[in-house]
């Protein structure tokens, strides 16, 4: 968008400033957010997303993600998948306005957290608080 307006920026995706930045290159292309994905997969022995296929859109990769799974791996493939690309966006826009940058072991850690809240406030902590007695 800053392109097409004539803003100034810099046209290198500001995570691997090896190519230009585009949001497919940002989801599926970037080495920095595949290590992230890769990080995610390996600290939870769990390949519920595949980042090996070339899928010609994001969209695509996510309909092959989700297909033919129950609808509770849909919401947990789902969910990651989402976690893992807000957490690239704002590790982007970290770069980008505050000059301040993580690793992507720091932003695989702050990802894996949220899908573990995640997780908590689905699953719950454990048994139900009881009422008050009337």
């Amino acid at each position: 968008m800053l392109a097409i307006r004539g803003w100034p920026h810099d046209p290198l995706c500001p995570l691997c400033l090896r190519a230009p930045e585009t949001a497919e290159h940002l989801c599926k292309e970037c080495p920095f957010t595949m290590a992230i994905w890769n990080q995610i997969k390996s600290w939870d022995n769990d390949d519920i997303i595949d980042t090996s296929h070339d899928y010609s859109s994001t969209s695509e990769w996510w309909d092959a993600m989700i297909s033919g799974k129950t609808n509770k791996d849909q919401n947990r493939s789902s969910g990651r998948f989402l976690y893992v690309l807000w957490n690239a966006w704002k590790e982007r826009n970290r770069r980008i306005f505050t000059a301040r940058r993580l690793t992507y072991l720091e932003v695989a850690d702050i990802t894996r957290e949220d899908i573990l809240q995640r997780d908590r406030a689905i699953n719950g902590f454990g048994p139900a608080i009881p009422a008050e007695p009337d």
